[in-house]
């Protein structure tokens, strides 16, 4: 009757939130991209997935009849093609048809919520990892904003707030976050310790290989230890350095080399190459730096964030400083 409980059989259950334009679906496929290596995404938005074919790999199915039934058919119809992750894209389309059939009645809810229920029962039963996608209401907010002058000025700031869906829907996941204009992920609900109240700018790949390891799939690096270790390594390189009385390495303080904006940007164009350099340029123009911060610092941080986790950079940096022959 009974057995031992383990987390072997487990499989992720990722809700993303976000106004319209904070990066959910791009986030959804570089999440699921490293949790697997089959994608399906049942795409509701009318093909606009598919604009990312080009940066990650993955099959569609394009929803034009929103009926929670549709979902089911589609989550089953992946299953059943062996797919290790399938992304929604998005839930809110399933809530709006529910509201549709409901008519605006209270005894309408009586046929659409045992529908409701099953489609959450699909997704909780399914075999493949599940990343749910659900658009939120967008509201604005005055802030205070450093523009190129210097100068600190009111402007309005586009926020999204709750999610465009049933009361409590986020709680059926393992895991639920709030993305915001600068693409930055706030986790809000979490049954996994290590990503518990953390934000992440860009998430992608440090968010799947903690989620992996939560459930036993991935590597078993203490993620703390590593930290550590890193931290560690990086301490001693930069006392050697300044024992020795040798310049700081580009590949830990780039921006230590340059004397414009077009440094920085040219930087950024060599490490990135498959960025336009006009994205580059706009993304640069749209950082935000808090008041006593510097900029080049917090450019560089964005631009690593970019091709992986800090701790990937961080070994990287380590490594390509012993192939080099420095220490």
């Amino acid at each position: 009757m009974f057995k031992k409980a383990t987390k072997a059989e487990i499989k992720i259950r990722l809700a993303l939130s976000g106004a319209s334009g904070s990066g959910k679906t791009f986030t959804a496929l570089a999440i699921a991209s490293h949790l697997g290596s089959n994608i399906a995404l049942i795409d509701t938005e009318h093909g606009s997935a598919s604009r990312y074919a080009d940066l990650f790999d993955f099959q569609t199915c394009e929803l034009t009849n929103h009926h929670p039934a549709k979902y089911i058919e589609a989550i089953q119809a992946a299953e059943a093609m062996g797919f290790d992750v399938i992304i929604i894209d998005s839930l809110s389309h399933a809530w709006f048809e529910s509201l549709n059939l409901a008519g605006g009645r209270f005894d309408g809810w009586k046929n659409v919520r045992p529908l409701e229920r099953k489609l959450i029962d699909a997704m909780l039963g399914s075999r493949a990892h599940i990343i749910a996608t659900m658009r939120s209401k967008t509201e604005y907010v005055v802030e205070d904003h450093i523009n190129k002058e210097g100068k600190t000025v009111k402007a309005p700031k586009k926020i999204g707030t709750a999610p465009i869906q049933a009361s409590g829907i986020e709680y059926e996941f393992d895991l639920a976050g709030e993305m915001d204009y600068n693409h930055v992920l706030t986790i809000s609900k979490s049954r996994c310790p290590e990503l518990s109240d953390r934000t992440f700018l860009n998430p992608g790949k440090e968010v799947a290989e903690i989620l992996k390891t939560w459930v036993g799939t991935g590597n078993n690096t203490d993620w703390k230890e590593q930290e550590r270790a890193i931290s560690w390594a990086a301490d001693r390189m930069e006392a050697e350095i300044l024992a020795n009385k040798k310049p700081p390495s580009p590949y830990t303080q780039p921006y230590a080399q340059w004397k414009s904006e077009e440094d920085a940007i040219a930087w950024a164009a060599s490490t990135l190459p498959d960025w336009p350099r006009e994205e580059l340029q706009l993304e640069f123009d749209q950082l935000v730096v808090p008041e006593g911060k510097k900029k080049a610092p917090l450019w560089v941080q964005w631009v690593k964030q970019q091709i992986g986790s800090s701790h990937t950079i961080s070994a990287e940096v380590v490594s390509d400083t012993y192939r080099e022959g420095e220490y």
